[in-house]
């Protein structure tokens, strides 16, 4: 008496794990660019969150502050003082305050990366407020408006 067996053949195990790495092939690369856009996306959230705590700060002061700080807000007269505000995870944020001059009036400038982004085509962020020259690169439009170069 011939029993039947019931089971997968190794041609279909192998069609199986044929399919599945052509699969990964294409799922892998189309996840790191959706990570990537992910992480730009919070750099730039982080800007526009940055330019709101700036006006802020500057209602409150009549200056922009000269940082961030992880702690409490420190207003002080004169461009020393720091905002309080903590980056989105993985971004690093570079800060620089830009004194009024008699040609321009006050403003600041900001950097964000991140290392999750690889596209060094567009691996930093920045943006600016005030005169065009604290633009951090000529790839930001205007003041207020962050972009990634």
């Amino acid at each position: 008496m011939l029993r039947h067996r019931s089971g997968f053949t190794i041609i279909e195990l192998m069609v199986v794990m044929t399919i599945i790495g052509v699969l990964t092939t294409i799922a892998i690369p189309r996840l790191q660019y959706t990570r990537e856009r992910a992480s730009r996306a919070s750099m730039i959230s982080d800007l526009k969150n940055l330019v709101a705590l700036q006006e802020g700060y500057f209602s409150a002061a009549n200056d922009y502050a000269a940082g961030i700080t992880s702690g409490p807000e420190k207003v002080v007269a004169g461009g020393s003082g720091r905002i309080s505000f903590i980056p989105s995870q993985g971004n690093t944020i570079t800060m620089s305050r830009r004194a009024p001059t008699n040609k321009n009036g006050a403003g600041w400038s900001a950097t964000i990366k991140n290392p999750r982004v690889t596209n060094k085509a567009a691996d930093v962020c920045g943006i600016y407020v005030g005169h065009k020259s604290y633009a951090p690169n000529a790839a930001v439009p205007g003041p207020g408006m962050p972009a990634c170069y």
